[in-house]
């Protein structure tokens, strides 16, 4: 999602501080509150009406409707959760499937993937595209697990509403009516949904989408009114609905919910028997292993469990036929893709001041300290060699006054430079990969004994958005630091984690920084100091230590972007440290980059 959504979000909470019934979703559905008042009403159609999951689907699965998270991890289906919401690359597909059902679980399965693979070079959703990445699963054998239940629904897109996630050009009912009937050429049988209420489909007639996804947050009034007028909408089109909660940002002013608001809230979403799946947003460990957490989704569990089984299938398609199937020809792409191409969505991972004769497909991203006269160049050279490029704008020695403390306006006018020059193909394309505003604003030492406010950091990243709104911006300081500011980072995308040996063990570290940025609600900038590897004027690292380190920061799944610092010619000319980052490098390669703009 990018900053305009997550503003908008703010500006919502700001004006409306004294709804205290808690948005709970951002990502998948939820619902809850304190009214006792049933939405259900006899005017909606019954669970037999909607068409019942027949027995044989409910062999591994405890009954009722899956109850779980966003992101669901396989090991933890089970007795607490039973069901998801996943994005699984074909390769895996079976394997993850057989392994989910066999722990009685069920999930709504996503294929399309990040919404990055589906835009055009304006930003705007395309069809095509997405098409192209449905086609990647056209022959993977996983019949089985739609007919045995273990596959809910195929989620076709998140937030096809909200302009900010397509360059101010919603997606129609028309174009999701399209994407689910090509779904449904392909596996006619498979239910569809997309994740938006169903009062956005509200003007068209729908054949092929079965189901919306109502998704409660606390700006949008009562949880029990919410889900009366979703029920409504859903019941009047015709179509499925998927409740659930945002347990991480739904709470009041972005917060996350607290173990009786999940409680509460869920079991308002749970008095209706119309919702067909409860899967909420989104998992996360540590969160979720508070002994309050765990009770109240147990509590939730067992409501969900006492629910009858039910289809996701709406009513709307009636008994109209499956589609033909689309043509063979071209033939679709093979079901198990090879790794990604370099640049290609792969994660960026490169050298910190790497020289331009580096930009190769040896490296699928760098950092570069940009000048205005040189700039254009490098991003040209960098899009045709699959790279992607964080830059910084503003060098830090032009930015410092006379007693060497940072200066706002000094940072806005070298950013300012770059103002009328053409960088929006470079944006869209993502060469241009993220704005690297500032270097260790926490750190006094580095700016005249005086640390730069957090506020001046979120300012930065204002200003670079009022320039270029679609770049996300980052600063480096890790998420644990970010999360000290007394506000909600709206403008400020992704925090940045440079590791080296004075902070323990790297594992501890990464999944802290990446807890921390979960909460903040912010992407993640891995990075690893291989010159001073234990701290200033320390040794470099090893070869092992940048295969050991590097594959695990380049594994870790929140990381969007992995930078070394820094490139030095004499340490690359040393034996084994090419083939070190070569073997980093073909893990960044053979993954997909998370978000840097995460909300």
């Amino acid at each position: 999602m990018t900053y305009t959504f997550k503003l908008a979000r703010r500006i919502a909470r700001l004006r409306a501080p004294v709804l205290a019934l808690i948005l709970l979703t951002l990502l998948l559905v939820g619902c809850s509150a304190t009214d006792s008042f049933d939405p259900d009403s006899s005017n909606l159609p019954t669970a037999g009406e909607q068409g019942d999951v027949p027995a044989t689907a409910a062999a591994a699965f405890a009954g009722g409707i899956p109850f779980g998270t966003y992101a669901q991890p396989t090991n933890t289906f089970g007795d607490r959760y039973n069901g998801g919401l996943r994005n699984i690359w074909p390769q895996f597909l079976r394997d993850e499937l057989a392994e989910i059902k066999g722990r009685g679980g069920r999930i709504v399965l996503m294929m399309a993937g990040n919404e990055d693979h589906y835009r055009d070079g304006d930003g705007h959703f395309s069809l095509t595209k997405w098409k192209a990445r449905i086609d990647l699963f056209r022959d993977v054998d996983f019949d089985s697990y739609i007919n045995d239940g273990t596959i809910v629904a195929h989620y076709l897109i998140d937030e096809p509403n909200d302009p900010a996630n397509w360059s101010g050009r919603p997606v129609p009912g028309s174009t999701l009516e399209e994407m689910a009937k090509y779904s449904k050429q392909i596996w006619p049988s498979l239910t569809t949904v997309v994740r938006t209420d169903p009062g956005y489909l509200a003007g068209e007639n729908y054949h092929y989408l079965d189901a919306a996804w109502a998704q409660y947050v606390h700006r949008k009034g009562s949880a029990a009114d919410y889900l009366a007028r979703n029920l409504s909408d859903a019941n009047r089109l015709g179509l499925g609905l998927i409740v659930g909660l945002n347990i991480i940002k739904g709470g009041p002013d972005g917060s996350r919910m607290t173990a009786s608001q999940v409680e509460e809230w869920g079991s308002t979403l749970l008095t209706s028997s119309y919702p067909c799946a409860f899967i909420s947003w989104q998992y996360d460990a540590g969160y979720l292993s508070s002994g309050g957490v765990q009770n109240a989704m147990d509590v939730l569990r067992r409501k969900a469990e006492s629910r009858s089984t039910r289809s996701c299938r709406g009513t709307a398609a009636g008994s109209t036929p499956p589609p033909p199937p689309p043509p063979s020809t071209p033939p679709p792409p093979a079901p198990t893709p090879t790794p990604p191409v370099p640049g290609a969505g792969a994660l960026p991972f490169g050298l910190f001041s790497a020289p331009m004769e580096e930009y190769s497909d040896r490296w699928t991203g760098t950092l570069y300290k940009a000048t205005p006269a040189a700039i254009a160049e490098r991003l040209d050279r960098a899009q045709s060699s699959g790279m992607k490029v964080i830059v910084m704008l503003a060098p830090t020695g032009r930015v410092r006054n006379p007693n060497g403390t940072f200066s706002l306006p000094m940072w806005k006018a070298q950013v300012d430079r770059f103002r009328g020059l053409q960088l929006s193909k470079y944006i869209s394309s993502k060469a241009l990969y993220l704005h690297d505003l500032v270097d260790q604003p926490n750190c006094a030492g580095c700016w005249g004994g005086k640390v730069i406010p957090w506020q001046t950091v979120e300012e930065m990243a204002r200003y670079s958005k009022s320039i270029w709104p679609s770049l996300p911006t980052t600063a480096r300081v890790a998420p644990s630091e970010l999360a000290a500011a007394n506000f909600r980072w709206t403008y400020l995308d992704a925090g940045w984690a440079q590791y080296d040996t004075r902070q323990g063990n790297l594992r501890n570290y990464l999944a802290s920084q990446a807890s921390a940025a979960r909460q903040e609600g912010l992407g993640l900038v891995a990075g690893l100091n291989i010159l001073d590897g234990s701290g200033v004027n320390s040794a470099s690292l090893t070869a092992s230590q940048i295969k050991e380190f590097g594959s695990i920061l380049a594994a870790e799944p929140s990381v969007c972007a992995l930078v070394a610092w820094k490139y030095d010619a004499s340490y690359l000319r040393q034996s084994g440290i090419r083939e070190a980052f070569e073997t980093v490098g073909r893990i960044a390669g053979g993954r997909p980059a998370a978000s840097c703009a995460v909300s």
